[in-house]
């Protein structure tokens, strides 16, 4: 999976990942299937900032949530709307693999503004390739929040067995 998610960082359509997002496709219509919950119908990838999007040239969530929302729509018939204006990143900082849990937590604090008129009590899903930490999830979740969300649900194709506790 590591070699999977360093390629997808690499190359926005390497094969694996049409493959990995129908089975979270499947997962996740199956997890608020079953927990007799609505899905999310707005889906944000997680921003990059500027610099890093114009360095890399793409960001791999978006790339992540336009297959997941075709697997959901087609298959699943969720309604789903993909909103990269919501949310902006706003701090770089450090590459999160560099840092130790409580740094990275303490990096990434305050690193995303949300901006919407029409977000007030909308239910969201936040799309990443991968969640180790949880802090920069948790960060954009935070500010989606603060901006109105009733809601907001972290969807990724890989979460890291990572643990640090001395961190």
């Amino acid at each position: 999976m590591d070699n999977i998610i360093l390629r997808l960082k690499g190359n926005p359509y390497t094969t694996e990942i049409k493959q990995l997002c129908a089975i979270l496709a499947q997962h996740i219509a199956a997890t608020y299937q079953q927990a007799q919950l609505p899905c999310p119908q707005t889906i944000i990838p997680l921003p990059l900032h500027w610099l890093k999007m114009t360095k890399r040239g793409f960001n791999q969530s978006h790339i992540i949530s336009n297959l997941l929302a075709a697997d959901l729509r087609r298959e699943h018939k969720v309604t789903l709307e993909i909103r990269s204006d919501i949310c902006r990143r706003i701090l770089k900082g450090q590459d999160q693999h560099l840092l130790s849990a409580k740094k990275r937590r303490t990096s990434i604090k305050n690193a995303f503004i949300a901006e919407a008129k029409d977000l007030k009590g909308l239910s969201v899903a936040i799309v990443d390739d991968v969640v180790t930490t949880g802090a920069t999830a948790n960060s954009a979740a935070k500010a989606l929040l603060r901006a109105g969300a009733a809601q907001v649900d972290i969807w990724s194709i890989a979460r890291t067995s990572w643990n640090n506790p001395t961190g």
